[in-house]
Formats: structure tokens, C-alpha cells, sequence
């Protein structure tokens, strides 16, 4: 089996109502499709995304003009040679973000491929440790949303019997944030997990301050207190509190990793197979963490995250926002608080591409192929 062609799309999904973190604001997510063909007829389809309205054509021109050239040809099972023949070809002009995000949607779209054409779920191709894994919500913790309503919300939350909950931290007034936090915590019980995300907000001075107020409530993680490129704060911040530091959203690659585990800079990490250079480098990322004893829970995109944590040993939770509901024809389905990955071959994703013709952004660069002769 050999790739014959690889072609990108991009689709601007709407989200479905207002959502601020600490330093932006969310109006749409730009869907890059990665699509490979092979001459036996199978096809496969991988992604990524950005959520501003910034660098999803560069994505998509990169993978019709460069990727598909690099890896006409070769073999689809062959990830690892694939994977390294894409980063050692483009790292010179990029070894993170939108080379990075490139690389990742044609391995994902690798992994499908490869997932069907051996007929076994993406799940037990990459491991098989659990066939369920339990949910934390993310999507009503918003800092947008009023205290009423994020009390609302919770309760909901506890109510179809989510695993955790995570809020939006980083108002300017370090009270309010405690005012909040403890409203949440008062309406989802004692015991049920409560993580906080500031999304990089503050200095890890003002974290370690703020971490201080925050630990009478019992909290889980504190989540991306730091900007992603401050090691030594992170490090500073988890010496000083009780509260586990998860981060890795913001990271695309596993030697980024590594040097945050290194450095004892983090408790959990949180990889992004959309980000981090897809499933091939977040298995090694998740082994790694293995090594050291530390939990993996990934950021986002729960419907293609929810099989590669049930593949591994480690894994902790995977995060509930509804992003693709509107483009699936089959949404996840919550189950006492759990999800099941699907028992079909490649990612088990069922893309309902007739609603997301709807979204195209850009059909002329779209059809644009490359790597063929």
C-alpha cells in the first residue's frame, strides 16, 4: 500500500454560544482537514484546528504544497518513517506551531489509515488498556459566565454525572476568582474533582499567591498558571503549593516535555495529538510521563483524545466540550459519566461531511492536490 495523494480543507465551524478564557475570546474553530489516499482505494483523514481566526490557510497550504510531497509514496504503516521524514524536512522552518499542527493532521490522518486497513479500533492498535474513560467538563466553567450561572451549571454538571469539573480562572481581582471557585465547589460536593485553568495568565509570582488562596478548596490541578515558555516559574509555583500543576496544550513536542518533567515543573501533563505533532509523537509523550509516574490527561478534541487515552496505562481523563457536535453525525454519548471509543477501525469519528460542506472556508485551495505525478 502506498500514498498516492495528500490533500487539505479547512471548515469554519460557529461555536455554539460565547466562551472567554483569561486572554481570549472564542467566535469560531477553524477545522484543517488532512486527507491521504493510497493506490489499493483506502483513504484516511486526520486534523487539526485553531481557534482564532489566524493561521488555519497557512496550515492547509502547507500540507497541499510540502507534506504531500514529502511522503508521496511510502508506505502508510510506516508512521515512525513517515513522522520523521515530515519534522526533519520542515523543522528547520518551524518546530512548533503551524509546521507542527501541519505534521500533525497527516499523521492522525496516518493513524486512520493505518487503523482500517489493519480492521482493528485505533484503541487496541495502540495499546488496549481500557475500553471506557472518565469525563471532566470543561464547557460551563467559562469566565464569561456569570456566578448564578456558572452555579447553575455545576449543578447541572453533577446532575449527569460528570467525573470532575474545571473553571476559568484569572479575573483580575484574585478574590472574585475565590469567590467563584468556592461557589463551584460548594455546588458539586467535596469529593468531586475541581480543576482550575488561568490558560497563562498570571506571573508565577501572583500564582503562587493565588494557589495559596485556593487550597482550602480542594482543588485538583491548577492548570497553565504560566506562560508555556516559563520552565523555572512553573518549577517555582509546584515547590511552593499543594495543588497539582497540569500544562501541555501550549507545548509541541516531546523534548518540551521532557524538560518540564525534568524540572519538576509539572504534576500532570496534557497533550494535544491536534498539536503536539500528532498520535505518533503523543504516544511517546504519553510513555515518557509513564516513566516518571505522571498521569495523562489531554487538552481538547475528546473524540479523537478518547481513544488514545483508553490505549494507555496512564491516562486520567478526557475534557467534554461539544466543539464538533454540530459537524458529527454521531456525538460522543455520556455514560455514568464515562466514554466508550468506538469499536470501529481508524479514529471513530463519523464526520458528517454534508453539514460541514456548509462551513468550507476555502473550496479553490481545497482541491488543490500534491505529490502526484
Amino acid at each position: 500500500m502506498r500514498i498516492t495523494r495528500v490533500y487539505s480543507d479547512i471548515f469554519e465551524i460557529p461555536v455554539r454560544r460565547k466562551m472567554h478564557d483569561a486572554i481570549r475570546s472564542f467566535s469560531r474553530m477553524d477545522l484543517v482537514f488532512a486527507h491521504a489516499e493510497t493506490d489499493d482505494g483506502l483513504s484516511g483523514t486526520g486534523f487539526t484546528y485553531s481557534t482564532n481566526p489566524y493561521g488555519a490557510r497557512e496550515i492547509c497550504s502547507l500540507i497541499n504544497h510540502s507534506v504531500g510531497a514529502l511522503i508521496h509514496g511510502m508506505d502508510p504503516y510506516q508512521n515512525e518513517r513517515i513522522w520523521h521524514r515530515m519534522w526533519r524536512s520542515m523543522d528547520w522552518v518551524g518546530r512548533a506551531g503551524i509546521v507542527v499542527l501541519a505534521v500533525a493532521a497527516t499523521d492522525i490522518a496516518m493513524w486512520d489509515l493505518k487503523s482500517k486497513a489493519s480492521g482493528v479500533p485505533l484503541y487496541e492498535l495502540l495499546g488496549g488498556y481500557c475500553d471506557k474513560v472518565p469525563v471532566y467538563n470543561t464547557d460551563a466553567g467559562w469566565l464569561n459566565h456569570s456566578l448564578n450561572e456558572l452555579m447553575d451549571q455545576a449543578k447541572n454538571i453533577v446532575g449527569r454525572g460528570f467525573r470532575g469539573i474545571k473553571i476559568k480562572v484569572g479575573k483580575e481581582d484574585p478574590l472574585e476568582d475565590s469567590e467563584r471557585i468556592a461557589a463551584v465547589r460548594e455546588c458539586v460536593g467535596r469529593s468531586l474533582p475541581l480543576m482550575v485553568d488561568a490558560n497563562e495568565r498570571f506571573t508565577h509570582a501572583e500564582a503562587i499567591r493565588r494557589a495559596h488562596m485556593w487550597e482550602r478548596f480542594n482543588v485538583f490541578w491548577f492548570e497553565e498558571p504560566c506562560p508555556a515558555e516559563d520552565l523555572f516559574g512553573h518549577a517555582k509555583l509546584k515547590a511552593h503549593t499543594s495543588i497539582p500543576i497540569a500544562l501541555g496544550e501550549s507545548l509541541f513536542h516531546k523534548q518540551q516535555f521532557r524538560d518540564y518533567i525534568a524540572i519538576d515543573g509539572v504534576s500532570i501533563i496534557q497533550p494535544d495529538a491536534c498539536r503536539c505533532g500528532g498520535i505518533t509523537e503523543w504516544l511517546k509523550i504519553a510513555h515518557l510521563a509513564d516513566c516518571h509516574n505522571i498521569q495523562v490527561s489531554p487538552h481538547f478534541v475528546m473524540e479523537l483524545h478518547l481513544p488514545l487515552v483508553a490505549a494507555i496505562r496512564n491516562g486520567l481523563f478526557v475534557e467534554y466540550i461539544q466543539s464538533l457536535d454540530e459537524v458529527l453525525e454521531e456525538p460522543l454519548k455520556l455514560d455514568a459519566g464515562f466514554l466508550r471509543p468506538s469499536r470501529d477501525p481508524g479514529l471513530g469519528i463519523r464526520w458528517d461531511f454534508e453539514k460541514l460542506d456548509a462551513y468550507r472556508a476555502s473550496p479553490a485551495e481545497s482541491k488543490l492536490t500534491s505529490g502526484q505525478e
